[in-house]
């Protein structure tokens, strides 16, 4: 049985994914299914009308699955295509930033590919780490040099999942996100968080050929209790647990009591 699906959402070249696969694999039998390039934002999109082409890959001595998909067609195709039985876990990451907060959590692929895998009844893990725009700009995310950039990273999350994948939680526990701060040391404090809620605010800017996607900048001011972004900005590790369960009681009787009245 193999214990762990990998994938992420900046494609198998990302300079997130080989430290986490090569720490993952010392701990556990792992199949990698990756998108072949970048494919951020894209949420829990599933490609249709298009036809996706897998193809085995060498990545610095590992054999892995690369294909012109989305992070959750990848766990599809790992789930039903590619593996005989499901795995223990899918881990979905390094990503490179954070995917903390509800707007960028429903944005994020690594965090939708986890959601994918959720949905299909297999637990799931998706990793964040934060990178300052200051740093980021100096960086090339996609170059071996920036390899250290992720290995404790990579390190922290292999510990993350070595705790959760042979643990049972409840039904209100589909899947976990794990944001870590820059540079995040392998003693960091760590906290149980929620999503913090704030609007992107404006998204789209122009350009002279229309208009073009800028991503928002996290504002670490008037931070709320207990939620990822205050975890991040005290340089703790934050860890969420997420429900997909989309409903709550409570408004479904406050619509109730509207319906009732008024229809």
């Amino acid at each position: 049985m193999t214990d762990i699906l990998l994938t992420n959402d900046d494609g198998y070249k990302s300079a997130g994914f080989l430290p986490l696969l090569k720490e993952l694999s010392k701990e556990f039998s792992v199949i990698t299914v990756a998108p072949d390039r970048e494919k951020s934002w894209i949420g829990k999109a599933i490609t249709t009308k298009k036809i996706l082409k897998l193809k085995k890959v060498k990545l610095k001595g590992f054999d892995i699955f690369a294909i012109n998909a989305t992070p959750s067609d990848c766990v599809q195709i790992g789930l039903y295509n590619i593996l005989d039985s499901p795995p223990k876990m899918v881990v979905s990451g390094v990503n490179q930033g954070s995917n903390v907060g509800h707007a960028r959590i429903l944005s994020s692929g690594t965090v939708g590919a986890a959601m994918e895998a959720s949905i299909e009844g297999v637990k799931a893990l998706a990793s964040s780490i934060r990178i300052p725009r200051d740093i980021k700009k100096d960086l090339d995310l996609f170059d071996e040099k920036s390899y250290p950039v992720f290995e404790n990273a990579a390190k922290l999350t292999v510990k993350l999942a070595k705790l959760i994948i042979d643990k049972e939680f409840d039904d209100d526990v589909d899947l976990f996100s794990v944001n870590m701060p820059f540079n995040v040391s392998l003693d960091a404090g760590i906290e149980i968080t929620r999503p913090f809620k704030k609007p992107y605010g404006k998204l789209f800017y122009e350009e002279k050929n229309g208009l073009i996607l800028r991503t928002p900048h996290l504002d670490f001011v008037n931070l709320q209790d207990d939620t990822d972004l205050k975890a991040l900005s005290e340089g703790k590790i934050s860890l969420t647990p997420i429900n997909l369960d989309l409903f709550k009681e409570s408004s479904k009787e406050q619509v109730e009591k509207l319906i009732k009245k008024q229809w």
